[in-house]
């Protein structure tokens, strides 16, 4: 069986821990848990017709890079980069991180950016010409909601193949 680590990186509350909790544990809470260093969580999925298990590194909120302890991406085989909808600055920040995390990781490690919160879409900073953008450059980009489920589970298979395919 394949073993792989993901980090989730992104600014503070932009959604990390309730995706994860929403794609291992099917369960979505408004209270809002505020993650401290990290917190792993792991769940096994079937790719290709071969079992993986994905361990999903939930790092605390940071706002840039220097906030981020470098050790905790080392090894990492898939990056998902989390942005708020709601809060456009959220956008900028995780170019940012973005960045400094290739520098440690290398750019071929496969990632996605997550924008959340689709289900307040009608309250986006993020517009449609901002994620048209965004995929003109080649980037992945999903929406997804941590509260409804939407698309969460397709993010984490999504990342998943990509990895297979690199492995």
């Amino acid at each position: 069986m394949l073993n792989k680590k993901i980090c989730m990186l992104g600014s503070m509350s932009v959604g990390k821990t309730s995706l994860i909790r929403s794609f291992v544990s099917s369960i979505f809470s408004d209270e809002y848990l505020s993650t401290v260093g990290v917190k792993v969580s792991k769940k096994t999925v079937t790719v290709s017709e071969r079992e993986m298990t994905l361990m999903l590194w939930d790092l605390e909120g940071q706002d840039d890079f220097g906030d981020v302890n470098v050790s905790y991406l080392k090894g990492a085989s898939g990056l998902l980069f989390v942005i708020d909808g709601t809060r456009g600055h959220t956008l900028t920040q995780v170019l940012d991180l973005r960045g400094a995390a290739f520098e440690v990781v290398g750019e071929e490690t496969p990632h996605l950016f997550l924008v959340n919160k689709s289900d307040l879409r009608e309250q986006w900073q993020i517009t449609d010409a901002i994620l048209e953008t965004l995929q003109e450059k080649g980037y992945e980009v999903l929406e997804v909601s941590a509260k409804t489920g939407q698309n969460v589970e397709e993010a984490f298979r999504f990342l998943a193949d990509m990895m297979l395919e690199t492995a």
